[in-house]
Formats: C-alpha cells, sequence, structure tokens
C-alpha cells in the first residue's frame, strides 16, 4: 500500500451518539503517512454539503472515500450546541471570515462573509433557521434548463435529510403554530423542531399582519413557503442543541473502515488533463509553506468548498474564464466563463424600535439556569421561528408592483452587469431575469422576507437582480480571492427593499405593535423620503451569511459550470455539490436547500457508478414527474399539535455547565448574546 508523506494532518476514525452534547472519545486519530495513494472517491471541502456526500457514498463498503477539509473538528463548545450563542463560531478559528473588496455599490463598504472552515462548514456557523423555498422557487431551475430539480423532484431528498418533530402543544396553541406532517420527514439524520420559548411579541406581529391581509399558511415546507408562517429549528428535541451536519451525517459515518478524513489541509489544485478532461489527482498542503502532496482519485473528485472556496478552487486548477487564468499564469484546461459568476446573497437591514411597553423579559441568569436545569427558556431560541416571504403584491399596490416587473421587462441584460461580464453570463442573466420577471409577476415567489422579535425587523431581499463575482487574486493557492457582492447595483433591488420597509412600517401602525408603544429609532421617523431611504440602505445592506450561485447549474452556453448532475462541464468526473451550483437563489434560509441538494446529488453519483441509492426509503420516495408549475396544497392534515414522540436522549457522561459569561456584546431578536472565548 501506497502512504502519503506529510504528518500535519489525521483521519479520524470513531463514532458519536446521535444529537449528543459529548466529545467523541472514542475517536481514533491516524497519522497521515497512512493515507491511502488513491480512493475512488475524493471529496474537497467537509462542509455542509460535503459531509453528506461523503456519508452517502461511504455507505457502500466497497468503494474508498476520502474527504478533505481545511479546518478542524470543533470541540463542542456552547457558541456551537446552545442556541442562545449561534452564530458564535462566526469570527473563530471554525470561519474563513473572508473578506470583499470596497464595494462601489454601497458607498465602498467593505463585507465580512463567514464561511465554514470546520467539518460541518457553515451548519457549524448559522442561526439554525430550517426552512424551505416555494415550490416556484425550485421550478424556476427547470426553466433554466435543469430538469429533475424542481420542487416535486427535490421534495422526497427535502424529507430524507430531515427528522421532524412538531412543537410542544401548550406553545403551539399560545402561538397559533400549525404545520403539516405530511411535508416532513421522519427519520433523517437532521432533527427539524422547535424551541420551548419564543419571544412573546411575535403574538402581536402577526395579528398586525393579519389586519393587512397577510394570510398565514399551513406550512412553509409544504411549497407555500408565502406569506406568513412558522418553521421549526436544526435543534435536537430533547436535549435542545445544535442539530448539524456533523453530529447528523459526520459522527455516525466516521467510524466506516472505508472513509477517510483529512482535516486541517487546503487544497491548492486540481490535476488534469485530456479532452474531456479527466481529474486524477487532488494536491493539498497543510500550509503556504508547507510541501505539496497529491491523491490520486480513481472514479471522481467532488468539490464542496463553498459560494467562494469551489470557484476559487476550479479557477487555480485551469477551470474558468481563460482570460482570467491567463492573467495568471495558470494553464487553461477548460474555458468556463460562468465560474465565479453570478454570486448571489440575501442582501438584508435591521429596522429597530424601542418598546415603551413589552413584556417582562427574563433575566440572563434566570435563562440559563432554565436552560441547564430542564432545557426550557429563551437559551433554547436560536432566533424568531415566525417568517414571511412576501410576494411584492403583498407588500405594495397592484400598480406599484406591475411597475416593477415592467421595469424588469425593460432592461437590457447587461444594464447593470459588471463591466467586460462574458456574453455567455449576459445571455445566462437575461434569461435568469426573464424567469424571475415572470415569477415574481405572481404571488407565487417571494420578493422580500421579514422577520420581528422584540422590536427589531429584519428585512432581506430574496430574489435580488444584482450579480456579484468571485476571482483569485493571484495563483498562490493561499491568497485570499477576490469578491464583491454588488449589492444593489441594479437600482429595481433598492426600490423594492425601501417598499418593503415602508411596508413594515405598516405593520408597526397596526392595532396590536401599537400595543407595545414602539418608537422607532433607526432608520427613523425622519427617514421618510424615498431617496432618504436609499441613501440609508446603501450604508446599512450587509450580508446574510447566504451566498451562493458561483458556478450555476444551467446551460454552458448561459453561462453555467455544471449540468443538472453537478458534472462541471468540459470534464468527465469532476462534480460540484455545494450551494455554488444553486442558479437562483430560493427565498429562504438556504440549510435545508443545501442538505436537499447533496442527498439528491449524492444519488446521482451512486447511480453513475452503478450503485443503488438509499431514496426508496420512507422519507424519500421516489418523486413524480417535473413540471416548471407546481400546484400545492393550501391546507392539508389537522392543524391541532398531536403529542410530541422522539427518542429520548439519555447523556452517557455528566455535563457540569459553564460559569457565566458576563459580557453581553451582541443584540441579536432583541435576545442577549454572550460573546465566545476567544479560541487558540
Amino acid at each position: 500500500m501506497h502512504f502519503l508523506s506529510s504528518a500535519a494532518s489525521v483521519i479520524v476514525l470513531g463514532t458519536i451518539v446521535q444529537g449528543a452534547y459529548l466529545k467523541n472519545t472514542n475517536a481514533k486519530y491516524i497519522d497521515a503517512r497512512q493515507v491511502q495513494a488513491s480512493y475512488d472517491y475524493v471529496i474537497v471541502g467537509g462542509g455542509h454539503s460535503g459531509t453528506v456526500v461523503a456519508a452517502r457514498l461511504s455507505e457502500n463498503p466497497d468503494v474508498s472515500v476520502l474527504l478533505i477539509e481545511a479546518g478542524p473538528t470543533d470541540a463542542d463548545e456552547d457558541f456551537v450546541h446552545i442556541p442562545k450563542n449561534a452564530g458564535g463560531a462566526m469570527g473563530t478559528k471554525y470561519d474563513w471570515s473572508y473578506q470583499s473588496v470596497a464595494m462601489s455599490t454601497v458607498n465602498n463598504r467593505v463585507v465580512t462573509v463567514p464561511a465554514g472552515k470546520v467539518i460541518g462548514g457553515g451548519t457549524v456557523l448559522n442561526g439554525m433557521a430550517f426552512d424551505r423555498g416555494a415550490a416556484s422557487d425550485y421550478d424556476a431551475w427547470v426553466d433554466l434548463g435543469n430538469e429533475g430539480r424542481g420542487w416535486n423532484d427535490l421534495l422526497p431528498y427535502f424529507k430524507k435529510h430531515e427528522t421532524f418533530t412538531p412543537p410542544e402543544p401548550a406553545l403551539a396553541r399560545e402561538f397559533n403554530i400549525t404545520y403539516d406532517l405530511s411535508a416532513h420527514g421522519t427519520d433523517g439524520p437532521i432533527y427539524a423542531s422547535y424551541p420551548r420559548y419564543l419571544n412573546p411579541t411575535l403574538k402581536n406581529w402577526f395579528r398586525g399582519l393579519a389586519t393587512l391581509g397577510m394570510p398565514l399558511e399551513l406550512d412553509g415546507a409544504n411549497g407555500r413557503a408565502l406569506n406568513a408562517f412558522w418553521a421549526p429549528n436544526a435543534l435536537h428535541p430533547t436535549n435542545m442543541t445544535r442539530s448539524y451536519a456533523k453530529n447528523g451525517y459526520y459522527d455516525p459515518a466516521v467510524k466506516r473502515s472505508n472513509f477517510h478524513v483529512l482535516l486541517n489541509r487546503q487544497v491548492t489544485k486540481l490535476v488534469g488533463s485530456g479532452s474531456p478532461v479527466k481529474i486524477t489527482g487532488v494536491e493539498h498542503a497543510a500550509g503556504a509553506n508547507e510541501a505539496t502532496a497529491t491523491v490520486i482519485a480513481n472514479k471522481e473528485v467532488i468539490v464542496a468548498a463553498g459560494a467562494i472556496g469551489s470557484p476559487k478552487i476550479l479557477q487555480l486548477s485551469g477551470i474558468g474564464p481563460a482570460s482570467l487564468l491567463q492573467r495568471h499564469n495558470i494553464p487553461v484546461l477548460v474555458d468556463l466563463p460562468g465560474v465565479g459568476s453570478n454570486y448571489q446573497d440575501h442582501g438584508y437591514l435591521m429596522t429597530f424600535n424601542m418598546l415603551g411597553n413589552a413584556p417582562a423579559a427574563i433575566d440572563d441568569a434566570t435563562a440559563r439556569q432554565q436552560y441547564f436545569s430542564s432545557k426550557t427558556g429563551p437559551w433554547t431560541n436560536s432566533g424568531p421561528n415566525g417568517f414571511v416571504f412576501a410576494p411584492m403584491s403583498k407588500i405594495t399596490t397592484a400598480s406599484r408592483a406591475q411597475s416593477l416587473i415592467s421595469q424588469i421587462n425593460a432592461q437590457t441584460p447587461a444594464q447593470f452587469l459588471r463591466s467586460g461580464t462574458p456574453q455567455a453570463v449576459v445571455d445566462g442573466f437575461a434569461k435568469q431575469k426573464e424567469i424571475l420577471a415572470k415569477r415574481l409577476a405572481t404571488a407565487e415567489m417571494a420578493g422580500v422576507e421579514l422577520v420581528f422579535s422584540g422590536g427589531s425587523i429584519m428585512c432581506s431581499q430574496q430574489h435580488p437582480l444584482s450579480r456579484g463575482y468571485v476571482e483569485i487574486s493571484s495563483n498562490n493557492p493561499f491568497a485570499a480571492p477576490t469578491f464583491d457582492l454588488r449589492y444593489v447595483a441594479n437600482p429595481l433591488d433598492l426600490d423594492y427593499t425601501v417598499d418593503a420597509i415602508k411596508f413594515s412600517r405598516n405593520v408597526m401602525a397596526t392595532a396590536p405593535l401599537q400595543e407595545l408603544r414602539p418608537q422607532e429609532f433607526s432608520p427613523g421617523a425622519n427617514t421618510n423620503t424615498d431617496d432618504a431611504l436609499k441613501t440609508w440602505i446603501k450604508g446599512q445592506i450587509s450580508t446574510m451569511f447566504h451566498s451562493c450561485c458561483t458556478n450555476p447549474m444551467q446551460p454552458r452556453a448561459l453561462g453555467g459550470v455544471v449540468d443538472s448532475k453537478g458534472l462541471v462541464y468540459g470534464t468527465s468526473n469532476l462534480r460540484v455539490v455545494d450551494a455554488s451550483i444553486i442558479p437562483l437563489i430560493p427565498g429562504s434560509h438556504p440549510q435545508a436547500t443545501v442538505y436537499a441538494v447533496a442527498e439528491k446529488l449524492a444519488d446521482e453519483i451512486k447511480k453513475a457508478a452503478g450503485n443503488p441509492t438509499s431514496s426508496s426509503s420512507s422519507s424519500s420516495s421516489s418523486s413524480s414527474s417535473t413540471t416548471t408549475t407546481t400546484s400545492v396544497p393550501t391546507t392539508t392534515t389537522t392543524t391541532t399539535p398531536p403529542p410530541t414522540t422522539t427518542t429520548t436522549y439519555t447523556p452517557t457522561t455528566t455535563y457540569t455547565p459553564p460559569a457565566p459569561t458576563p459580557t453581553c456584546s451582541v443584540n441579536k431578536w432583541g435576545q442577549c448574546t454572550f460573546k465566545p472565548t476567544p479560541l487558540s
């Protein structure tokens, strides 16, 4: 057997109790010199999607799988597991903390974009929201030429990765939480459940929405992720801790002898040749001044390094816009102008109101005691579970909505794209623009998201028309990439965001919200003209941490990078399986979508190798044929919460809670979030 020569990294072999907040004391660490010289599948990136695909492929004991991750595994810190501290891993060693260029579209501001540098990736860093887009969001992907990637096709995979637990009956009755059991999975690796505490002001918010005619949908998970609805978190229903890719997929799989993991190693490039290009090797190193090693892929190389990392790796490997590669003296393997294009994110803003009549708050010491003694109280909550994904027609007048759609249609495709955008990418945006105009004109696609709690309102753009980019800055694989989100480069993004802020003010003016005696202090009552609001938006808009779409799944002639099965154009055995392949960002928090896409692509990879898939289980039955317009129910099943039935988790060791952390540094949804202890 051949071995690699680096001693800096480890293979991790072991297991962990599903959903436990315990260290994996059974893990076995083996020196990297014991890594095989070749594997059937080499997966680049052990984040959100990479762990899913690695776990599914290694189900077959006859194939060998190597997962290469630039970061470590987390150490079961409180800021990872406790919902109250969700987001606390941002800015630590588990985060790439990418820095944008000074963005000319928003007053030359620089934005820090978090991205997981840890096993589990973004599922370690995120706010634990666990919702899906509307059916129209995914059927729009079919409109772009991705047959078999619509709502009906993905629904079995949404169910496959999920184990859903309804809210506790008393909480459901108090807040009128409704759900559709038929839309959810029952035996997947990721738990979807509700916290045991919700901010009481959410009741005022939903009542205020109702007075303005905003309907409450039964469940956004059934394809009706529109208007107002309730959604769960990625949350273990018994111990109230984060459910994520590591404890859901990675930990149960890593004990398999055919699954090896190389930690703290950065992939520097992919090695390939031929026409179509066959990728034969994956080069990696522990650091910029460390020796590189190459591992051979017998079957496929699967890239899952995220919306910024994946295009960077392709470009470093000679796959991307020829002009960019030549500028950095990189031999061109495949001229693909779409690599790094089409960058989309949910740009968001926060408006704030002081509440003169807010419900009495639970002090943090009491909340902490509630969490550790009985897994109840505010610390079980990572953020609001009540969402509004509003179609344009619901936040403004019919004539205004029609005017915005007409203006989308009237724009020339290249008008607000980056200067010098390749024609194929322009043509792809022209098709995207046509699809968005058609679907946004209906009430079946959301334009904005609004989330309220404790007087703060988050407003985020759901289907922006602006497009950013990601590019390598040199041929040094350890140099940070250059990227620009280009927020509000298209002025129509500004226009409908102004409408969303006006609508949120209208909600605050309703009688149920006035009971709280709100007083707006940001942007402030004096910021009351469209121009003033646009100025404020440009100074405030930032990332929702939902980066995607930089290796779009659409035809090559339209600037696409991968086909509907994730295969990179011009190659025979290279796939991308992460959020970068999403062509149009869905109106949702992307966590569940990325799980579903990765699950489906894992089945595609198995099929390509002649291996059986696992999509025939009760929670992932075969999908029906795709159509570009999906009919979804508005009412199914009872809204009366049935008794919760889950497997009770019993810790195998006693957990002693840490001493209180007195520093309150981040105001999140009207709550106080502890500042995490810095990591070494």
